[in-house]
């Protein structure tokens, strides 16, 4: 299996890694760079082409490659003014790309062609809103996705505390609904359930994920559980949000504790049951994912510059596996 690692480019990281995952051997091997550039910060995979977020001085926006025998061929950039974004998203027509704005809280609408190149920047749309914490001041656009009825974008905001449901109209972003959650969460990504009816929601600030209802753009929460142990007291703020091919687990990041939280999906998606909180192995776990077949979850560290590779048992818990390698600054896994 072949993944790439997207990389913050503050430090010691210099652009778009590469690693190899043998599952004979159960080891994660490489970690090369293979594209070096300033603040590519996250990735997005669609069959044979890898779109990064990339800033060049004042302009910003979205470069497109071409993935062949593992190698990345650059194709084109899109980078009009603006400042660079946090996270990036296709629409499943293959028409269209989308791009969260983190500082500025905004949302942004790309066209792409019929090679899937994304080559115009097509609306920019501007979140309001606050909340209580410190880090709450204005809007700040964390994530977007598509909705599973197809008919919309969900767009999480952890300075408003709220998600915003756009459809594309005339190549516009209009906003069809606002979900607001607890003030001071500080929501951050979110995932579908398998039925496209509940939703589950991380939030950064208060370390915890909602189970919330959707329906035709709404979101109404129903329960919130903790990623952390109940006798921690020190900093931690959650990461990333998976959920398991098979549908019935989610797991969850947190940097500061350090760990990956275990939740099945109960009640035909309506509850959760945590079912672990196992150490990541590593500083500030930024992002993990979960190998396609479903057997392997390789976590990402920022901070301590290493890759980590878990084995997923038949009851959705981790195991740790002996094999890491280094890889610096760490923020975005994917699989091809």
């Amino acid at each position: 299996m072949i993944g790439y690692i997207d990389t913050y480019t503050q430090k010691k990281s210099k652009g778009i890694y590469r690693f190899t995952l043998d599952p004979e051997a159960e080891e994660l091997n490489g970690g090369d760079l293979i594209e070096e550039f300033q603040g590519p910060l996250y990735l997005d995979i669609q069959d044979d082409k890898l779109y990064s977020l990339k800033q060049d001085g004042d302009t910003a926006g979205i470069a497109t490659f071409e993935i062949a025998d593992g190698e990345l061929k650059f194709i084109d950039e899109c980078l009009p003014e603006g400042e660079n974004g946090c996270y990036l998203t296709a629409s499943s027509d293959g028409k269209y790309m989308l791009d969260a704005v983190y500082d500025s809280g905004k949302l942004r609408l790309y066209k792409m062609d019929e090679r899937g190149i994304v080559v115009e920047r097509l609306d920019v749309f501007q979140v309001e809103g606050n909340g209580p914490h410190e880090r709450q001041d204005h809007a700040h656009s964390h994530f977007v996705t598509e909705t599973p009825d197809g008919k919309y974008f969900a767009a999480v905001d952890l300075g408003a505390d709220k998600i915003v449901t756009f459809s594309i109209e005339e190549e516009r972003l209009v906003v069809v609904a606002e979900s607001k959650v607890a003030p001071g969460s500080g929501p951050r990504h979110l995932v579908f359930s398998d039925a496209g009816d509940y939703a589950y929601i991380l939030t950064e600030l208060s370390n915890e994920v909602i189970a919330a209802e959707y329906n035709d753009g709404a979101f109404s929460p129903i329960a919130t559980y903790s990623l952390l142990p109940e006798d921690f007291t020190e900093h931690s703020q959650a990461a990333a949000i998976r959920k398991h091919p098979n549908g019935k687990y989610i797991y969850a990041s947190n940097r500061g504790h350090n760990s990956i939280a275990v939740f099945e999906i109960k009640d035909n998606g309506k509850s959760l049951n945590r079912l672990q909180i196992e150490s990541s192995n590593g500083n500030w776990p930024r992002d993990f994912n979960i190998t396609p077949d479903g057997q392997y979850l390789v976590c990402a560290h920022e901070k301590s510059h290493n890759l980590v590779l878990f084995k997923i048992n038949k009851d959705g818990t981790i195991t740790r596996l002996d094999s890491e390698i280094e890889v610096p600054e760490g923020i975005f896994i994917g699989f091809i």
